[in-house]
């Protein structure tokens, strides 16, 4: 046998590399959800049974969030990374920049159809009372993360879906005074880029996500207690 054969039999499967891909994103949706809390220690036996896997596609899925930062290894402890508020007032300023910028890029060229769709979906969140935390994360997501797309750009795409998951792992869920203002924000942003206004677009998402920050700081500082989600 050649060592070109020993390095294709080195090589995993397609179908070992499917089962590490759908660890990688089971695991990382509980850490997002806060399912598996940051400083939780990780056991890759207990983690494979509860998914129903082996521990191998495990174990290359929680190698793979270790290099991305959301878990890390002391010893042979693995625990989940938390998410500290300076943290996110650094994401949220990277944030400001790339989606700021995306919504410049986005204006004029939204799908006029889909632009219509999103504005039903933020106008159909009427009270917070109905509004679950996962159905406001869904459209909060579909907002930014559809703008980014429409800017035409996959690197931004993949950075603003990973900001906004690691945001969304500092747990702070609701805050009370940012669900009507977060709602009007969105829809001047959408309504910019409906009418071509780069400008207007870039100003409206660099107030929002900056309304974002304010929210989250008063709400840590005891202004209306850690109760609704950011908006942002």
């Amino acid at each position: 046998m050649t060592d070109a054969d020993d390095e294709i039999e080195d090589q995993p499967s397609n179908a070992e590399q499917n089962m590490s891909a759908i660890a990688f994103e089971k695991i990382r949706g509980m850490i997002v959800a806060g399912e598996i809390g940051g400083g939780s220690v990780v056991q890759e036996r207990r983690l494979a049974a509860a998914l129903g896997l082996s521990r191998t596609p495990v174990r290359e899925a929680l190698g793979r969030l270790s290099g991305e930062g959301y878990v890390r290894r002391e010893g042979r402890v693995l625990t989940v990374n938390p998410i500290l508020v300076e943290d996110v007032m650094e994401i949220l300023t990277v944030r400001r920049a790339v989606e700021s910028e995306a919504a410049e890029i986005a204006a004029g060229r939204f799908d006029p159809v889909k632009l219509c769709a999103i504005r039903a979906a933020v106008n159909g969140m009427i009270s917070p009372a109905e509004v679950t935390s996962e159905r406001h994360w869904s459209v909060d997501d579909l907002v930014h993360l559809s703008i980014a797309e429409a800017a035409g750009n996959r690197l931004i795409v993949r950075l603003v879906t990973d900001l906004r998951q690691r945001t969304r792992m500092f747990g702070l869920t609701r805050i009370p005074r940012r669900f009507e203002p977060g709602k009007l924000e969105h829809l001047a942003i959408l309504d910019a880029i409906e009418a071509g206004d780069g400008a207007a677009a870039k100003a409206a998402m660099r107030l929002h996500i900056d309304n974002a920050r304010k929210g989250i700081l008063n709400s840590l500082a005891g202004e209306g207690g850690r109760d609704w989600h950011s908006n942002g």
